[in-house]
């Protein structure tokens, strides 16, 4: 069976535009665009990032790698996938011109009505024969479904008590938090331990706690933002807890794969290694910023100091997210790793990525010990992040060129 490289492409060519939205962005703060709404292309930018990046790719992952072969080559996958595909492109075009208004809102509503869909085809068609992997693929497409619970408490939102009050935000935020730490993370850790295990079972009682742990910490991390908006030691108390039990997921995680002694990516060339890396490394910065917040002062700062909140963000979605995305999207045979093309893209993507999160929390830390603004700033900044564009469309360039792979046997998922 043949991947199907042009779905891969269109999910990078989302994630080009996604970038170049946020370059622009960065270049709000040096130069003045007078016909550019910041607010409203932010908005563009977050949302063609994670429904069109990332939610498509692991629709491509989830499909290639958790159904058969005969069901995810039914016509309702490739049409679902393309009417997918258009909402993503009328909510590009949309959010930034009117932010969210009747047709940004509108094509936002059909990609949450199409992920119900995926949602139900997958857990009805999925073929896992290992039920640790399946629990965890199916607990993400939970997490999806719950995480729209705050979008649509929205509009009774607005119209009772408008959009800058503190139930709305908190509606946007359950909705954002439950996507993050629930539906990526959980999918992304069914593909990747999938992966790793190579047809075998992890130890059930070390997976057990994994797994529990996991899911609770990303329901009680959800007291920092309830913490945000309500304030009360509660809430703080149930953040505490769930940083805990994430840290102990965590540990949990490198025992399984201890345990497991995965030969997979000793086969790996340095492309997929540096990309699992990445992911992974993030992953355990993104635990260790959240175990900081457990002091009360920085739990303040972690909210209040927007470059705190904007490399948070980015460790997540561009570390973690998406640097397993690139590592799984490439082990399953798609490209040919050590060619120069693709490692160039790898090595500037790093590097952006390093150098961007680098000068944000620097950046948040100067503002916090109240010393002002980093030297040129913006314009550094808007240098590392030329990268991340630039990086995808190297990756876009070499994919348009390639022939469609087979499926290398070595690189198959077995489940």
């Amino acid at each position: 069976m043949k991947i199907n490289k042009n779905w891969v492409l269109f999910s990078l060519i989302n994630f080009f535009i996604a970038s170049v939205m946020g370059l622009m962005l960065r270049g709000a703060f040096i130069w003045e665009i007078n016909w550019l709404d910041y607010r409203n292309l932010m908005h563009g930018h977050s949302h063609v990032t994670m429904l069109g990046w990332v939610y498509l790719a692991l629709y491509i992952l989830i499909g290639h790698c958790f159904l058969p072969k005969k069901v995810w080559a039914k016509p309702i996958y490739s049409w679902l996938f393309w009417f997918t595909q258009i909402t993503v492109l009328g909510m590009m075009v949309s959010f930034p011109i009117q932010g969210y208004g009747v047709v940004s809102i509108t094509f936002s509503t059909l990609h949450i009505l199409a992920s119900y869909l995926f949602c139900y085809l997958v857990w009805r068609d999925q073929d896992i024969k290992n039920p640790q992997i399946s629990l965890l693929l199916k607990t993400a497409l939970v997490l999806l479904v719950f995480s729209t619970l705050g979008v649509w408490s929205l509009g009774p939102l607005t119209i009772s008590l408008g959009r800058g009050s503190t139930l709305y935000q908190l509606a946007i935020q359950f909705y954002l938090h439950f996507q993050f730490h629930g539906w990526f993370t959980f999918s992304l850790l069914a593909l990747l331990m999938g992966l790793l295990s190579q047809n075998s079972n992890y130890n059930h009682s070390t997976f057990k706690w994994f797994y529990a742990l996991l899911l609770a910490s990303v329901i009680l991390t959800y007291g920092l933002v309830l913490e945000w908006g309500l304030g009360g030691s509660i809430p703080l108390i149930l953040n505490g807890l769930g940083i805990v039990f994430q840290l102990g997921a965590f540990l949990m995680f490198i025992n399984l794969i201890k345990e497991n002694k995965p030969n997979y990516l000793n086969n790996k060339s340095s492309l997929g290694k540096s990309f699992y890396a990445l992911g992974l490394l993030s992953w355990m910065f993104k635990i260790i910023i959240q175990c900081a917040v457990l002091v009360p002062s920085v739990a303040v700062v972690s909210f209040t100091i927007r470059s705190f909140m904007v490399g948070f963000i980015h460790l997540t979605m561009l570390g973690f997210v998406s640097g397993l995305l690139f590592a799984l999207i490439f082990g399953i045979g798609l490209v040919n790793e050590r060619k120069k093309v693709m490692q160039t893209g790898k090595y500037l993507f790093v590097i952006g990525f390093v150098l961007s999160e680098f000068l944000l929390f620097v950046q948040g830390l100067f503002y916090w010990l109240q010393w002002g603004q980093l030297p040129v700033f913006y314009e550094l900044i808007f240098g590392a992040s030329v990268l991340i564009p630039l990086s995808i469309l190297l990756m876009i360039i070499y994919l348009i060129k390639i022939p469609i792979y087979k499926y290398n046997p070595k690189m198959i998922i077995a489940y």
